[in-house]
């Protein structure tokens, strides 16, 4: 390049005044759907572990109980292993969308640091949340589609109302979602993260009529218990719509899911506004 042609370059960008910062109208939809690629690459690295393992689990359920209760064992009507199925796939989808934001959050923040990239990102809190939430949702969709292909042998049947089921499972799954970020933002090591999931995740999701009906729990404090958990109705509302067969309102469960989603999501957007037990 001569000194004249450095010159007339050098002349234009002068003329042409100081950059113009780039203005995002409703959202940042480029950033938006380069955070779901990226978290969505992630679960696709996690192949083995996000869809082979829960359905392998699920498998190993249904033969046990299988084994065990054989075919004269039903629920009111509904073949036992039409109940469990219906169980087992909303169980593994809240899992693993539980799974997918936390173990994100948590190694980014404490392995790759790639935590503070996303924060100094122009992103807003909200979008950033949008963009966890998709890919958990995601995520635990495919798990519970494949947990319930893997059960057909065991005779588990095609939802009677495949659009509830898919709302009911999208709900779940946008609360354990943001569950599971939230767990990862106050989580300061793995230990304290996989302590939480154990010892409070999973109890609320198998004690949530996963693998028994409410109703064979003894009236009294403890059906108050089982009762009082919020997951209960959103499984009793997938396996009404799995199976046509429900203990309790679907409404009042829809109702019930999108109060706790609308709480945990104000919590976790906040957080991430603050930055609390994020930035360094």
């Amino acid at each position: 390049m001569d000194a004249a042609t450095g010159r007339a370059r050098t002349t234009a960008f002068a003329d042409a005044g100081p950059p113009r910062p780039r203005l995002f109208r409703l959202a940042n939809v480029i950033g938006l759907i380069s955070l779901i690629r990226r978290e969505a690459m992630r679960e696709i690295r996690w192949f083995g572990m996000v869809i082979v393992g829960p359905a392998i689990q699920a498998v190993l359920f249904a033969s046990v109980f299988t084994l065990a209760a054989g075919d004269a064992l039903t629920v009111d009507g509904l073949d036992f292993i039409q109940f469990l199925a219906a169980g087992l796939v909303a169980s593994a989808a809240m899992q693993r969308a539980f799974e997918t934001t936390g173990y994100s959050i948590m190694f980014d923040k404490l392995e790759s640091g790639g935590l503070q990239d996303i924060l100094g990102s122009p992103l807003s809190p909200l979008e950033i949340l949008v963009s966890y939430l998709v890919t958990a949702v995601t995520a635990a969709v495919a798990v519970g589609a494949m947990i319930g292909v893997v059960m057909m042998p065991f005779g588990f049947d095609l939802p009677d109302n495949p659009v509830a089921a898919f709302l009911f499972l999208c709900l779940a799954a946008g609360i354990f979602s943001m569950a599971g970020l939230v767990n990862g933002i106050f989580s300061p090591k793995w230990d304290s993260f996989a302590g939480k999931e154990t010892f409070l995740t999973l109890p609320i999701i198998f004690l949530s009529g996963t693998f028994f009906p409410i109703s064979a729990v003894p009236e009294g404090a403890w059906r108050a218990v089982f009762q009082a958990n919020p997951i209960y109705y959103l499984v009793d509302g997938f396996r009404w719509a799995a199976t046509g067969r429900s203990e309790t309102d679907p409404l009042i469960g829809a109702g019930i899911g999108l109060a706790v989603f609308a709480v945990l999501l104000a919590i976790a957007a906040r957080l991430l506004a603050t930055g609390y037990k994020l930035k360094s």
